[in-house]
């Protein structure tokens, strides 16, 4: 029995903790900022982040608006109409980008703007856009850097008066889409443009035939240059060639005069040590003649003289007449003999 009651208790105890949660809170979206009211204290002064939020039944609201940015866009045929500087009429597209002012979602609820504050704020930029952009030329309106930079000056004025609603302008969340002139005014723009451009095209053609001119007398000033310098060269390089064969010549010259005197020189060195040769030839020969005498006038001379006599002595077919008269004159004496034998005198 005690085992069936605690099952009955532990099964209730888990629906309880499934259904209270689910009955008793709320949960907040991470898109969305939540808002308590008690019927007791009204409405809680701080806003609710995402997670779960208490509300106990009977006794809590739980209200819940957009965290992400809201956005007011006057398009097409919603585009704000106004009139310039120049009091001609336009139709201007804008977006307006804000949000509510972090923390302050519950004075919206407090102050009841929970259902109508995205048309306060329309009406609110609607009002000081018209009035902000009529400060805007015709030259202005069409240039974008201009547009840019004027609706960058709306943001503050805007916030001041979305201020009221709790709700703020994003840093650049005024942004000029188009602007739109009337038919006929459009027309006149396009003309005057066509005319701007017709005259810078013209101004353009006027600077590109005076390019043109001055380009061709560039031309013919850098021809007349090059030609000068062409004319400069080729004589630096006439005057330098023949510097050159001057050079050349001279150097020719004094080549030619070397070899002349070397050669000269030379020769003359050449025919005195031939004379010395032959001089010192001559002496050596008339020394070996004056030596060869003396040697064969000493005693082992005229032995090795008899020697060679000897030697070369040959007798053939020999007759003597002593009656012939040249018998004594060739064989009569001493010398006659030796030169027979000897063959010197």
């Amino acid at each position: 029995m005690r085992k069936i009651f605690n099952l009955q208790t532990l099964a209730l105890a888990v629906i309880l903790a499934w259904f209270l949660p689910n009955v008793a809170s709320t949960y907040i979206q991470p898109d969305e900022i939540g808002v308590r009211r008690s019927l007791l204290s009204g409405v809680a002064d701080r806003d609710l982040a995402q997670g779960r939020a208490i509300a106990l039944p009977m006794l809590h609201t739980i209200y819940r608006l957009p965290s992400v940015l809201h956005y007011q866009q006057y398009l097409a045929e919603s585009a704000l109409s106004l009139r310039t500087r120049e009091n001609n009429v336009i139709d201007v597209d804008v977006t307006i980008i804000y949000e509510i002012v972090p923390g302050e979602a519950h004075r919206i609820v407090e102050e009841g703007f929970l259902d109508n504050y995205d048309e306060k704020a329309s009406s609110v930029t609607q009002g000081l856009l018209r009035e902000h952009l009529a400060q805007l030329s015709n030259q202005d309106v069409q240039v974008p850097a201009k547009r840019k930079e004027f609706a960058a000056t709306a943001v503050e004025p805007l916030n001041e008066l979305l201020s009221q609603y709790h709700l703020r302008v994003i840093d650049d969340g005024v942004a000029i889409r188009a602007i739109r002139f009337r038919a006929e005014y459009e027309q006149k723009l396009q003309d005057k443009q066509l005319y701007a451009v017709q005259a810078r095209l013209d101004e353009a053609k006027g600077k590109e035939s005076e390019a043109r001119t001055l380009t061709d007398t560039d031309e013919k000033a850098i021809d007349r240059d090059v030609k000068l310098e062409v004319e400069l060269w080729n004589a630096k390089i006439e005057e330098a060639k023949t510097e050159f064969e001057i050079a050349i010549a001279d150097i020719n010259a004094a080549a030619l005069k070397y070899d002349r005197e070397r050669r000269s020189e030379a020769d003359a060195q050449c025919s005195e040590a031939k004379a010395e040769g032959m001089l010192a030839e001559a002496k050596a020969e008339a020394l070996g003649k004056r030596l060869e005498a003396a040697a064969l006038s000493s005693p082992a001379g005229r032995t090795y003289s008899a020697i060679e006599a000897a030697r070369n002595f040959k007798l053939g077919d020999i007759q003597l007449n002593s009656t012939d008269p040249s018998f004594l004159r060739d064989f009569g004496s001493m010398a006659a003999w030796r030169q027979f034998f000897l063959g010197t005198k």
